[in-house]
């Protein structure tokens, strides 16, 4: 076989093989190379898969209980494990309690820890928000009359400028309706009511009239629809922007704080972890907060910090404020977290990280404080009944569910950026967000186990390992990303277990064997492949010719022979520097030249046994392994792989290889 180019050969089969010596440096007998020829003839089976790729992937394909390749009959159930509880940005409340308890942290070191790039200072006044008069709005009220009670004292009614306008004691209600604003007065919340008219159309204050009791009975109280609340200074009634109604609570922030510390963390709590709490509460609130338009500085909800005044009945009759977290509060007056510009930072924080915080105004920890023995939200389990959400979907029967993209921060690849719900009739792709509020889950750090119908697996494929399975098998192989069409119709296929058929048709396709063959031609011949040349080689490949053979053809050519110095001892002395990496052995180099110079074998012969040599065949296997792993294989791991290429073409050793990408990083 003698091609006048590699990109045109004149016969396009598949040359015989004259023998595999295992070492070119030690050549065996022609009888044994013949022998050996034969045993290497045949296209190579995908269904022949190596021990070590069976073993893995059978065990990321194990099922967890009866496996059912159809839905199984009975309501959907999902477990889910996750860890954290909340959104995870900034200060971990439990973590700043372990990092006091535990490690003996300072409020200054907490803050240090959770809010990077920040320094301590005081907030600057005038600042975004009246330290004096911040307006909480009162969300339970929202959209509701003002009912406001004192239980000793007199209730005054005044505009912005300070004119009273009306009073009354026991209660008064304020109603506003369009552009009109009326007001009652009863003995108690309870009414009944008493209608005295319409007051000014602009905003109405009320306090309790000078000169009253400083206990709780001078304080006003918000009757709300399920609880009461009593709060210091006055009660203010505006309207939004749409003109609906808002009861606004304004009152300095120190005051502000007191009412928030012991309602976001328990007050029994170190006090390192209680003055980090209280200096993340006031830099929070003291950094401003847009959503409320103009008419109010923050809220009294978890939408804000959770606000309870001085006394409350919300979870029971309670005093809203604690003298431990008061004396937090006091140490640490006016302290903040300040940005570089001196704007005060806006510290959110949440409940548990689950052991890792996430990137945003400030950057991301690991927070092994979380991890406190106290925290029961460090790592949780829950059994979610998926009936509901299945339904609000049509398309068919839940099949199964995968988390596709992560993080990378913490256990198990960190937070969920997208899950994929996979239906009998269409795939859905929802953010970690969109999960935590659909499934009621604690956070968007979660991993789903295998769904159940009727206690029964609906499939035993790991779909989260399936899923990064296809998404690096492109990556590695073709170097870009699947589409999301690609993601769900190889996930789909591979319930039935078909890895290895994605894989082998990655490695057949363009972007692999291309650059294999682009590799050739650079490594043997010094030069890129020619259009047509490539375009042929990657059909012959795709079409059973094996890379050893192809490499032979290339290796064996006659362009190959002239650059190599065109004389027998300048061709073997080429192929040992090229394909085994070495200078040639004086036995083995002699050996060859006899058999050149005698006819018993043509260069295409010689580089087929140096290609099929062991020395060759670890090279090769290392090289496979760079590129389908990114990595190199141990020592022995080099040496089962080069086993494996006696029976197995180099481009089917990559797609076993493949299989196993996915499990790498789960």
């Amino acid at each position: 076989m003698k091609p006048e180019s590699p990109g045109k050969p004149e016969s396009p089969g598949k040359p015989e093989s004259p023998g595999k010596p295992e070492n070119p440096g030690k050549p065996e007998t022609p009888a044994t190379l013949h022998a050996a020829a034969g045993a290497r003839r045949g296209p190579a089976k995908l269904a022949s898969i190596c021990v070590i790729s069976l073993v893995l992937v059978a065990a990321m394909f194990q099922p967890t209980g009866t496996p059912s390749a159809d839905a199984a009959d009975g309501d959907p159930q999902g477990v889910v494990s996750g860890r954290g509880w909340g959104h995870g940005r900034g200060m971990s409340q439990y973590g700043a309690y372990g990092y006091a308890r535990d490690y003996g942290w300072t409020s200054a070191q907490i803050l240090d820890h959770y809010y990077g790039e920040t320094t301590a200072g005081q907030a600057p006044r005038p600042g975004e928000v009246d330290q004096d008069h911040m307006r909480v709005d009162l969300v339970y009220m929202r959209g509701r009359a003002t009912t406001v009670g004192l239980d000793s004292g007199t209730i005054e009614l005044f505009t912005s400028d300070g004119t009273v306008v009306g009073s009354a004691t026991g209660a008064v209600r304020v109603t506003i309706s369009g552009s009109t604003t009326t007001w009652e007065s009863a003995s108690s919340c309870d009414g009944p009511w008493t209608s005295n008219g319409t007051l000014v159309s602009g905003d109405v204050r009320i306090r309790a009239a000078v000169g009253g009791p400083t206990d709780q009975s001078g304080l006003l109280h918000v009757c709300g629809p399920s609880y009461t609340t009593w709060y210091d200074d006055e009660i203010w009634v505006t309207r939004n922007s749409d003109g609906s109604q808002r009861t606004l609570n304004p009152v300095s922030v120190e005051q502000y704080l007191r009412g928030v510390v012991p309602n976001e963390v328990p007050a029994s709590w170190s006090m390192a972890a209680l003055e980090a709490q209280a200096v993340a509460a006031r830099s929070y609130v003291l950094a401003g907060d847009t959503r409320w338009s103009s008419y109010a500085d923050t809220c009294d909800s978890t939408l804000c910090q959770v606000y309870d005044g001085r006394f409350t009945t919300r979870a029971g009759v309670r005093t809203s404020t604690h003298s431990r977290t008061d004396t937090a509060i006091a140490t640490t007056t006016g302290l903040v977290r300040l940005h570089s510009d001196g704007s005060v930072a806006r510290t959110e924080f949440s409940s548990s990280s689950g052991g890792y915080t996430v990137s945003g105004d400030f950057p991301a920890v690991e927070d092994i404080g979380d991890a406190v023995s106290a925290n029961p939200k460090h790592s949780w389990e829950v059994t979610v009944d998926l009936e509901d959400f299945e339904s609000s979907y049509d398309h068919g029967s839940l099949l199964g569910m995968a988390v596709v993209e992560r993080n990378g921060l913490g256990a198990d690849g960190g937070r969920v950026i997208n899950a994929r719900f996979y239906f009998e009739d269409e795939t859905v792709t929802l953010t970690g967000d969109q999960v935590r509020r659909s499934l009621g889950l604690k956070s968007n750090w979660f991993r789903f186990a295998p769904l159940q119908r009727g206690g029964t697996v609906v499939t035993n494929v790991d779909l989260e390992a399936a899923n990064r399975f296809v998404a690096q098998a492109f990556q590695r192989i073709e170097g870009r990303a699947p589409t999301d069409d690609e993601v769900e119709r190889w996930v789909r296929r591979l319930r039935t277990g078909q890895r290895i058929t994605l894989a082998d048709e990655l490695v057949h396709g363009e972007p692999y064997a291309g650059a294999v063959i682009d590799d050739l031609y650079l490594a043997a011949f010094d030069r890129g492949a020619d259009a047509a040349g490539r375009q042929y080689w990657i059909a012959e490949m795709a079409g059973g010719l094996k890379y050893e053979h192809l490499g032979t053809l290339f290796y064996g050519s006659p362009e190959y022979v002239m650059q190599a110095g065109n004389t027998d001892g300048s061709f073997v002395d080429a192929l040992y520097g090229d394909l085994l990496g070495r200078p040639a052995d004086t036995a083995g180099r002699d050996y060859w030249l006899a058999q050149l110079a005698a006819g018993q074998a043509t260069p295409a012969d010689v580089a087929n046994a140096f290609y099929v040599s062991g020395e060759s065949r670890r090279d090769r296997a290392v090289a496979v392994h760079n590129r389908v792993l990114g990595a190199g294989p141990s020592a022995a791991r080099a040496e089962e792989a080069a086993a494996r290429l006696l029976q197995v073409d180099d481009l089917t050793l990559a797609a076993e290889l493949a299989t196993e990408l996915g499990a790498l990083d789960g």
